[in-house]
């Protein structure tokens, strides 16, 4: 549910930092949590369990001003939407969404799209939680650019990685491709013509660094891209 009118004005006017964990592992919620009030005193450090009820959290402060502003860290791989879909859906909220993207690994596919996307950063779960926390504090204190990457060596290096950048109608079209739907049920499904639609196919497999359909649903599997979660 929403939060009730008092809670939300509570938010709105509270100036500390807030942080918004979502995950949908208890312990790391917990620890995340812990560390985030230890480091930055006096933060509001709220814990959910899904991109859905994060979504539903979060859209009332949309309509506020930069005092509402949260500090949210997502697990790629939550269960639902999750991955680039979650991503584009959390940002959607606007400006006030500070969006920090965690993942248990450190695929460069998924640095790439999540940069892409306007995360301001990518968090591999292998990182010391200090060098998590610092990297937050850098971001918050605008000491370091947004696009940062944090990996299980340290602060990696993302300008010779390829940023993915997809428009939202290649993201319908590459969930139909998911779907095994054709061109032609493409172009049925979104009432545009088939040589459009083969030509959104066209950009999304060179987005993809991609030459078939099969290897483009492969590629959309690891950015949490399926048939049912756009």
């Amino acid at each position: 549910m929403f939060p009730y009118n008092h809670e939300l004005e509570i938010y709105c006017m509270s100036t500390p930092l807030k942080f918004l964990i979502v995950d949908d592992h208890p312990m790391i919620r917990e620890s995340m949590g812990d560390a985030l009030e230890s480091k930055f005193e006096g933060a509001i450090v709220k814990k959910i369990d899904s991109s859905e009820n994060a979504l539903e959290f979060l859209t009332p402060f949309a309509r506020q001003g930069k005092e509402s502003s949260w500090w949210v860290l997502m697990d790629l791989g939550l269960p639902g939407i999750s991955g680039l879909a979650a991503i584009r859906l959390i940002l959607a909220l606007g400006s006030v969404i500070k969006l920090i993207t965690v993942s248990g690994n450190d695929d460069e596919l998924q640095v790439g799209a999540c940069i892409g996307a306007g995360v301001l950063a990518f968090v591999s779960k292998g990182a010391s939680i200090d060098d998590t926390l610092e990297l937050i504090d850098n971001l918050i204190e605008e000491k370091i650019k947004p696009g940062a990457w944090l990996s299980s060596r340290g602060l990696s290096n993302t300008q010779e990685i390829k940023k993915i950048q997809l428009t939202d109608r290649q993201m319908q079209v590459l969930s139909m491709i998911c779907q095994g739907k054709t061109n032609r049920e493409i172009s049925s499904a979104l009432g545009i013509t088939e040589i459009t639609a083969k030509s959104h196919v066209g950009g999304i497999f060179r987005e993809l660094h991609v030459i078939n359909r099969t290897q483009a649903v492969l590629v959309a599997q690891r950015l949490g891209i399926t048939s049912n979660n756009l």
